[in-house]
């Protein structure tokens, strides 16, 4: 009776359509393999890019903080779950997907939030204000438990004061580079949000038109802009509270104006990234 019981809870945390969300793409068109599969394999820049920020990014981890290959890994992480999810529409898929977001999201308050825009009692106690991160996060992990269908909604609430500093931020900067690299980010950011929002209340039009792929399209924006507004913020972070670092905005492929952004410390003489 237990082993029924146990094998009951476990079907509805890993069966195949348990999780109470199911986008607009029709289910199981492609292949009887994978539920969402424009959704699924849409997730391909989460996984590709990441692996070449462990090279780009080597001054940055040396002058101003190794923690930001966590957030790459997590980048890796949400690619995975993401494409888990989408691929089998399960609860465990669903949570795994969301929880990561969440957690990269906290992972980068945490390390990479301006000094000026902490709480005045944590700007100057770097721990303290790690363990209240770490532990807000833990609360929030806990109460997507409660009601999943609503996760998605509470995660553009978690973001929503990083699209305010950087908003403030983009608006204050006097570097030319800065600027244009925010305002980028910004449209692409109002592009997601377009095509999740579309997707999620408008599915009927698309699928009519036969072009129920918003979703897949909003994880291509999504990435581009969470990428690029982390570029941004570790920019700010160094450039206000690790100055003697000499941070600079630069792009892959080398001597462009275009490309996959990053920041370089021009302190670190023996990097040879270009």
């Amino acid at each position: 009776m237990m082993a029924t019981t146990r094998g009951s809870l476990l079907r509805n945390w890993v069966g195949a359509g348990t999780s109470p969300v199911d986008w607009c793409e029709d289910n199981y068109t492609v292949t009887p393999h994978i539920a969402e599969f424009v959704n699924t394999i849409s997730n391909v820049l989460f996984l590709i890019v990441p692996a070449a920020c462990t090279h780009l990014w080597a001054s940055y981890a040396k002058h101003v903080s190794r923690g930001i290959h966590v957030v790459w890994i997590f980048f890796t992480v949400i690619g995975l779950s993401s494409a888990y999810f989408h691929a089998t529409l399960s609860l465990l898929g669903q949570l795994l997907d969301e929880l990561s977001i969440l957690w990269v999201l906290m992972v980068s308050y945490a390390l990479f939030t301006p000094v000026q825009y902490r709480p005045k009692y944590l700007r100057t106690n770097q721990k303290l204000f790690l363990g209240a991160m770490s532990l807000l996060a833990c609360l929030i992990t806990a109460s997507a438990f409660v009601q999943p269908a609503v996760n998605c909604y509470a995660l553009f609430l978690v973001g929503a004061p990083a699209v305010t500093m950087l908003v403030v931020e983009v608006r204050a900067a006097r570097e030319p580079t800065v600027t244009r690299l925010g305002f980028i980010t910004l449209c692409a950011l109002g592009l997601a949000t377009t095509a999740w929002v579309g997707d999620k209340f408008l599915c009927a039009l698309w699928r009519a038109l036969n072009i129920a792929v918003l979703h897949g399209l909003w994880h291509v924006l999504i990435f581009v802009s969470a990428y690029m507004t982390q570029v941004l913020f570790c920019y700010i972070h160094a450039y206000q509270d690790v100055p003697e670092s000499l941070p600079v905005l630069r792009y892959w492929p080398p001597k462009k104006s275009w490309g996959l952004p990053y920041v370089y410390c021009q302190i670190y003489s023996h990097d040879k990234t270009p």
